[in-house]
């Protein structure tokens, strides 16, 4: 069996809060969190999403993404507003000073994700990618074969 300290969950985990902390310090240079950014970027590409959609993508709570959509409604970011063809169903879109602010901050994001895989080539990151989605996939079957 192999020791704690050399498993592959524990660097992922290490890897996660210390790539998440960078995250937060580079976002708050534009005075939001990095949950509100990873908000705005999801609207960036998904105008219109309902809040459950956007929860999961983000891999929060409702209850979580609802408080986050207030606290970015009342500062002017994000606008909820009935769907035009089923009243009972919310969209969310970005208003203007949203998309300036996720502009601003997928920068800042940009230069970060640069800065951390500084030393390593583009087809190391890519391979990096691929492996974690595929860790990523059979946590999913783990997950689907537990329930």
């Amino acid at each position: 069996m192999q020791h704690y300290s050399e498993r592959l969950l524990l660097h992922v985990k290490r890897a996660e809060q210390a790539t998440q902390a960078a995250k937060e310090a580079a976002v708050r240079e534009v005075g939001i969190t990095a949950a509100q950014q990873a908000v705005l970027a999801v609207l960036s590409d998904n105008p219109g999403i309902n809040p459950a959609e956007l929860a999961q993508r983000c891999g929060v709570t409702q209850q979580t993404m609802n408080g986050l959509l207030s606290r970015m409604e009342l500062r002017g970011f994000v606008r909820r507003a009935p769907h035009p063809l089923h009243a009972s169903l919310v969209e969310i879109k970005l208003t203007a000073p949203g998309r300036a602010v996720f502009e601003e901050s997928d920068a800042l994001v940009d230069r970060l994700e640069q800065r951390l895989t500084d030393g390593l080539s583009a087809a190391e990151v890519a391979l990096m990618r691929d492996l974690l989605g595929r860790v990523t996939e059979n946590a999913a079957r783990v997950m689907a074969q537990a329930n």
